[in-house]
């Protein structure tokens, strides 16, 4: 017969089992509450370094763009005015052709005239075209002196607003970058802003100074440095300029059979001949040029008649040969300079052969058979270049305007150093109050387990910066290559063999984020502790 265990005792061993348990539970709890606090304050600690720095490369990137749309703003416009020069130099060149061809039409040619009506056997052959030209020339002579200064003088104005436009918008760009910068801070994350007074600050000086030095505006009519030229060069290349405006060099100015004559002269060799003949045709020639001192545009237009007399006298020719001006022309804009009371093609108040040259070695007004400015000059053109070309078309905006350019971009030329691919940096510094942290208050403790804020100055800080780059794209045929590629000049290779280094005459320039030098993070660090010690004396 068995005895029942004592009751009593059972109890008590349970009673204490359960209460070390409790003890282990409560001190594993408190342990794990504690590791739960430290890692959700650690986890948005993280976090918000995290966002902080994708913040700050927004914002820096966004600057990085204003950098890049202010380069491609100057290149585009750079590119209207070179076209808006263009359509001056081409309303020059017609001014001064229709100037020629009327003067051919309507003077009174009375030598000329009278030999081919005494010598021809059929002057109507001559007489009858002249007539219908002049008749069809006029009208057109008179809608291009009223509409010619009209035209010029509003391209001129609209290239003045272009350059005027660029330097603005470069300037606005400067003002423009913290104001956005600190916007998209803000829009990214509502307790974040760029650092007060960053941008201006002595740390970014350099960089500022860097960014501004990197492009220069250029005064083509008044000198300069470095890339003076360069507008002058692109407006006056031979892929620019057609060939009306280089050239207008032609058998006649004048639709065929006007001026020409190709007759029988038996009248004037008389019974003896054995055969007789008048041959009379005119020639033209003219030009239009940059002037020296890129004031403006000037176009001279001659046409020339060259009359033979052949008699042919038993079986023995007897010629009588002469060439008379029959017309001349010209036409400019910009300033001009009187010379003897007349407004003057001449660079300078002196009749040197340098007067003959225009940019871009464009001389004699289209008339290059000698190859030197000045020399074996028709005399047509001669006489025009004296006469010079009557009132500007435009006096006041005329020639070359102020231009931005990227300092040192004529990098292919001896003695230049070849520009950066990559603009300077932009440097954006962004922070956000440590206090913003904790979204609730009462999770940071009390006690001798409150979470004290550590930070310095009570702040948390993220640099970033960026840069505009440029990169030509991808020419046919080298797509998927080593073009554009940036890591030597061959990689900017054109698909004509020629390297565009950057400049501000292509619109290829995009932004991208750049690596923040450890200078840069230094003096941040340096400054926000400082800022630290600032506060603690306050406090």
């Amino acid at each position: 017969m068995h005895r029942p265990a004592h009751p009593g005792r059972a109890g008590r061993v349970a009673r204490s089992q359960g209460g070390q348990t409790l003890a282990f539970a409560l001190a594993f709890l408190l342990t794990g509450c504690v590791a739960v606090y430290v890692v959700f304050h650690a986890f948005q600690g993280t976090t918000a370094k995290i966002k902080l720095q994708n913040t700050a490369d927004a914002a820096a990137y966004s600057a990085a763009v204003l950098q890049a749309r202010d380069y491609n703003f100057a290149a585009y416009t750079n590119r209207a005015m070179v076209a808006n020069q263009v359509t001056v130099a081409q309303a020059v060149s017609l001014r001064s052709w229709i100037d020629d061809l009327d003067n051919t039409y309507t003077r009174d040619w009375s030598d000329l005239d009278a030999l081919i009506n005494q010598y021809a056997d059929h002057p109507e052959q001559w007489n009858s075209p002249k007539r219908a030209g002049k008749q069809q020339i006029r009208p057109v002579r008179e809608a291009f002196d009223a509409l010619m200064p009209t035209l010029v003088t509003g391209v001129d104005k609209i290239i003045h607003a272009l350059s005027l436009a660029q330097a603005n918008y470069h300037a606005a760009t400067f003002l423009a970058v913290p104001e956005t910068a600190d916007l998209v801070a803000r829009e990214n994350q509502g307790d974040t802003h760029v650092t007060g007074g960053y941008f201006s600050s002595a740390r970014n000086a350099a960089q500022l100074a860097e960014w501004q030095q990197y492009t220069i505006t250029l005064d083509p009519q008044q000198g300069g440095i470095d890339v003076r030229d360069r507008f002058a060069e692109v407006t006056t290349d031979g892929k620019t300029l057609d060939g009306f405006i280089k050239d207008r060099t032609a058998p006649r100015s004048m639709p065929p059979g006007y001026q020409q004559i190709d007759d029988s002269a038996n009248r004037a060799c008389g019974w003896s001949s054995t055969a007789s003949r008048i041959v009379t045709h005119t020639s033209h020639k003219g030009g239009t040029q940059l002037r020296m001192n890129l004031k403006g545009w000037a176009a001279i237009d001659a046409t020339t008649a060259s009359s033979r007399i052949e008699c042919v006298y038993f079986g023995y020719p007897r010629n009588v040969s002469f060439d008379m001006t029959t017309g001349r022309g010209g036409a400019a804009n910009g300033e001009l300079l009187r010379v003897s009371g007349v407004d003057s093609y001449m660079v300078m108040p002196v009749p040197l052969p340098a007067n003959w040259k225009g940019y871009g070695g464009y001389y004699n007004f289209s008339d290059h058979r000698s190859g030197v400015p000045g020399r074996n000059v028709l005399g047509g053109i001669a006489d025009q270049f004296q006469a010079g070309p009557g009132k500007s078309l435009d006096a006041v905006h005329g020639g070359l305007q102020p231009y931005m350019e990227v300092r040192g971009s004529a990098g292919s030329r001896p003695g230049r150093d070849l520009p950066p691919n990559r603009a300077p940096r932009i440097t954006i510094e962004v922070e956000r109050s440590a206090a913003s942290l904790v979204k609730t208050p009462g999770l940071n403790g009390g006690g001798r387990m409150r979470v004290e804020d550590r930070s310095a100055g009570g702040v948390m800080r993220s640099l970033a910066s960026a840069n505009a780059y440029f990169l030509r794209p991808d020419e046919p045929g080298l797509v998927g290559k080593a073009a554009g590629m940036l890591v030597t000049p061959a990689g900017w290779r054109r698909d004509d063999a020629k390297i565009e280094y950057p400049n501000l005459f292509s619109p290829y320039w995009q932004a991208t984020l750049a690596p923040t030098s450890d200078a840069e993070r230094q003096a941040a660090i340096a400054a926000q502790a400082g800022g630290a010690q600032d506060d603690g004396k306050r406090r």
